[in-house]
């Protein structure tokens, strides 16, 4: 497996569903290494944000991938290069996430091993972009809290109010964006649940906000996803005994962790997307991404917890999405 430059270009695809519900997406969904997927659901198409899984130095633009159905990906090149940005340093393209609003697209994205966290705007109005960085220099430059400005994830309210998550260093942080999308309405707050070293990530269902995050050491076999919960608000307060739910299995593959979620509308069905390692395979990038089902189990008392995750080598069944979706 490679960086996927035998991957063809969108006008080789087939992009309408697949007819064949028995059909399995398999695991990795793409090709290459890529790592830390943000999932979306846009224009009547699942939407997958990586990073490419390189050395540092190689890490330097992003890839973005849709697919009608789970099954049949297609890849967009270089959605944004960090060519084109001169406060990155040209280097550690990390942990993208993507926003709808306002009838724009928005990406988010960590820069330079700590340079600072980024908001670019797409300039075609689709998911794919390209997209172009918008201040001109980082929305978030500094170590606050002691986390590290890295792995932003933005979560957008039943109300509309959106928020930006992010922090490495294990330290967790977040704040409300204003409408415009690129800057903050609210102060930024630390939200460091037990065990969180980074990649925040949050879901919300039947009012209650999940903060999902990474936890264990990326680089190695303890990497996991665990989650605390909140009722009353997506910057909390969360509560303290956190659930495991997403572990290496020795029989199918390693280093799992730095998820992302997607959400059939109208539904109670949810997939999570994550990356994970081959099984003997300890190059610390040689990282693809995965999707497997995502459950819940609400024992009865409205206190619904998510299950610990199967992960699997035959990945999810097809799911073409509505047009309402």
């Amino acid at each position: 497996m490679g960086g996927g430059s035998n991957w063809p270009s969108p006008r080789q695809l087939k992009i309408s569903p697949t007819t064949d519900k028995n059909t399995y997406s398999g695991n990795p969904i793409i090709p290459g290494w890529y790592a830390d997927p943000d999932g979306h659901i846009f224009e009547n198409q699942y939407w997958i944000f990586p990073s490419l899984s390189l050395d540092y130095g190689q890490q330097t633009y992003f890839d973005c991938f849709s697919s009608p159905d789970l099954i049949q990906w297609t890849k967009h090149e270089r959605i944004l290069d960090f060519a084109d940005i001169p406060w990155s340093t040209n280097r550690a393209a990390w942990a993208p996430t993507a926003a709808y609003k306002n009838g724009d697209y928005y990406m988010y994205f960590s820069a330079g091993d700590g340079a600072g966290i980024g908001v670019a705007k797409s300039t075609t109005g689709q998911p794919q972009g390209p997209y172009k960085d918008v201040l001109g220099k980082p929305l978030i430059a500094d170590v606050l809290f002691g986390g590290q400005p890295i792995d932003p994830a933005v979560f957008i309210d039943d109300d509309g109010r959106a928020y930006l998550l992010w922090g490495g260093w294990s330290h967790g942080l977040g704040a409300e964006l204003n409408d415009d999308m690129i800057s903050f309405k609210s102060e930024v707050v630390e939200l460091t649940p037990p065990n969180y070293v980074e990649a925040p990530y949050m879901i919300k269902r039947e009012g209650v906000y999940y903060y999902m995050y990474s936890v264990g050491g990326w680089g190695d076999n303890s990497y996991g996803v665990e989650y605390v919960t909140s009722t009353t608000s997506p910057l909390g307060p969360f509560t303290k005994t956190p659930s495991h739910i997403l572990s290496p299995d020795h029989e199918v593959a390693q280093g799992t962790g730095s998820n992302g979620v997607l959400h059939i509308p109208g539904t109670d069905e949810w997939y999570i997307v994550y990356h994970r390692r081959p099984l003997g395979d300890y190059a610390a990038n040689h990282r693809y991404v995965c999707i497997d089902r995502m459950e819940f189990d609400d024992h009865g008392n409205g206190k619904a917890v998510i299950k610990p995750v199967e992960i699997t080598t035959e990945g999810v069944m097809a799911h073409p999405l509505q047009e309402s979706c």
